[in-house]
C-alpha cells in the first residue's frame, strides 16, 4: 500500500477548496440570467433587446460576484491570521494554558490521559509544533481555512460567466420567440442538474443522480421562492405609484 503523500492532498484540498466558488458561480449565473430573460422576454418585444440585457446583466453579475467573493474570503482571511497570531503569541507566553487545553482535547478524541500527556510533553519541545496543533484541535483553525482571495474572486466570476452563458446561448441561437426561452430554461435545468451531478463525483457518492435532483429542486426552489414573492409585493408597487 503506497504511503500518503501529505504535499499531493494538501495540493488536492486546495484545489478542492475552490468548489464552493464554482458551484455557487455558476448556480447565480444560471438563474440571474434565465431571471432577466424571463422578466424581459415579456416586457421587450425585440429579440436583440433582450440578449443585449441579459449580456450586460451577465458582465456586471460577473464583476460583482468576484469582487465579492475577493474582498469577503480577504476579510475573512485577516480575521482568522490575527486569531492565530494571538494563539502563537498565547503559546510562547503562556505554553501552560495551551498545553491544558490541547490535553483535554486529545483526551477527548479517545488518547487516554497518559498518552495526551505524553504528545502535548513532546510537542512542548516546539513552540511552533505546539500552536499550529491548537489550531487545529483547539479551535479547528490552520493555513487552509485561510482561503485565498485572489483566486476565489477570479473562480467566482468565471464560474458565474459559465452560468450566465447556459440560458443565454439558447436564447440567442433560437430565433423563434416561441421556443427561445423554453430551450433557455431547459439549458437552465439541465445545468443546474450537472452541478449537482459533478459535487456528487467530486464527493465519490453512488447516488450521483440524486444529488443532481437536490440541486435542481432547491435552487430552482429558491428561484420560484423569489418569483412568488415579487408577485405579492408587485401591488405595493402598483399603489406606491
Amino acid at each position: 500500500m503506497a504511503a500518503i503523500d501529505p504535499a499531493e492532498k494538501r495540493r488536492l484540498f486546495e484545489r478542492l477548496s475552490s468548489v464552493r466558488e464554482i458551484v455557487f458561480g455558476v448556480q447565480d449565473g444560471v438563474l440571474t440570467t434565465a431571471g432577466v430573460l424571463c422578466g424581459l422576454s415579456g416586457a421587450v418585444s425585440q429579440h436583440s433587446q433582450v440578449a443585449l440585457a441579459a449580456l450586460a446583466s451577465t458582465a456586471a453579475g460577473a464583476l460583482s460576484m468576484a469582487a465579492g467573493a475577493y474582498l469577503g474570503t480577504r476579510a475573512e482571511a485577516e480575521v482568522l491570521s490575527a486569531e492565530l497570531e494571538l494563539v502563537g503569541v498565547e503559546a510562547a507566553a503562556k505554553p501552560y494554558t495551551v498545553q491544558e487545553g490541547l490535553l483535554d482535547e486529545l483526551c477527548k478524541e479517545g488518547l487516554s490521559r497518559e498518552g495526551a500527556y505524553r504528545i502535548v510533553r513532546l510537542l512542548s519541545t516546539s513552540p511552533k509544533a505546539l500552536a499550529s496543533t491548537a489550531e487545529a484541535k483547539m479551535f479547528g483553525l490552520g493555513a487552509a481555512t485561510l482561503g485565498r482571495p485572489a483566486l476565489d474572486g477570479i473562480v467566482m466570476g468565471i464560474a458565474f460567466l459559465v452560468g450566465a452563458v447556459v440560458p443565454l446561448l439558447p436564447y440567442m441561437l433560437i430565433p423563434s420567440r416561441r421556443y427561445d426561452l423554453g430551450g433557455a430554461l431547459a439549458a437552465t435545468a439541465l445545468t443546474l442538474f450537472g452541478v449537482g451531478y459533478f459535487e456528487g463525483w467530486l464527493a465519490h457518492r453512488d447516488d450521483r443522480w440524486r444529488s443532481g435532483i437536490r440541486f435542481l429542486a432547491i435552487a430552482m426552489g429558491a428561484a420560484a421562492a423569489g418569483y412568488l414573492i415579487g408577485l405579492a409585493i408587485s401591488p405595493l408597487g402598483a399603489t406606491a405609484g
